[in-house]
Parts: structure tokens; C-alpha cells; sequence
């Protein structure tokens, strides 16, 4: 779903994109930009938080998780757990934990991305590696 990849119906998000704004008084906005379901399609989210290095992942990864609502028309329900930068594999490993919500029922997502050399990035890849599966079916164009 981030890297070329297509469905079964050509219906994707691609990730185009995540900057962070520092502002006044140690606050951070964190923008995340993919390339929609339907052609020409944008969708931008951005979240403000406080700055801080394990705060702007958070702020990354719930953009990513305000996209993917917006993309789905509302139908799912995404609730960050968390974000955990780790060292594994000779590498930083970005993890997430997200708690979706449909139909009644609580489902756990659990996904990963490694971090070359922008940590939003990789956060952003993360939240798309856990959700992809429930999202891209009810993706509208």
C-alpha cells in the first residue's frame, strides 16, 4: 500500500510525503501527505502536539491515522496505543500499536517500518503496514 504496490480494485494510498513544523513554546505540527484512491486525489492531514522526538512520531502516526479515516469515508475507527522507536537488526525499527474499531468489535494492530533516514516517514509506513488490510478494501474514490 506505500510503495507501488497495487489491490485488487487499483484503489491505493500512497505515501507522498511528512514534514514537521516547530512552532511557539515547544508545540510541533506534523503534516502527512499520500496520493488518494481516486486519481488526482490529495489527501493532507496534519496534527499539533507538544515537540518532543517521541511526541512527533506520535503526532506522525496519528495523521496517518486521520488520512486513512478520511479515505475510508469514516467507516473505521483508529485508536493510537503507541509508537516505539527500537534497535533491531542493526537497524531502527519504527513499531506501532493501534486499536481499531468496526462493527462492535476491538481489533489490535500491531505494525512495523524500518527507519533509513527519516523516523515520520517510517511512522507513517507503519501505521499503513498495520491498517493496510482493513483499509484498502473500503477505500473510495
Amino acid at each position: 500500500m506505500t510503495t507501488g504496490e497495487s489491490t485488487e480494485t487499483g484503489r491505493r494510498l500512497r505515501l507522498l510525503g511528512c514534514r514537521m513544523e516547530r512552532g511557539k513554546y515547544t508545540t510541533s505540527r506534523v503534516y502527512v501527505e499520500f496520493d488518494g484512491p481516486a486519481p488526482g486525489q490529495r489527501i493532507v492531514c496534519h496534527q499539533d502536539g507538544f515537540a518532543t522526538s517521541g511526541g512527533d512520531l506520535r503526532l506522525a502516526a496519528m495523521a496517518t491515522l486521520n488520512a486513512l479515516t478520511q479515505a475510508t469515508g469514516g467507516l473505521l475507527a483508529f485508536v493510537l496505543i503507541g509508537v516505539k522507536p527500537v534497535r533491531a537488526f542493526e537497524a531502527t525499527v519504527i513499531m506501532v500499536g493501534i486499536s481499531l474499531q468496526r462493527d462492535g468489535e476491538t481489533t489490535r494492530l500491531v505494525g512495523a517500518a524500518i527507519a533509513d533516514d527519516d523516523q515520520l516517514v517510517a511512522t507513517a509506513r507503519a501505521v499503513l503496514h498495520a491498517t493496510n488490510r482493513f483499509a484498502t478494501p473500503l477505500l473510495r474514490e
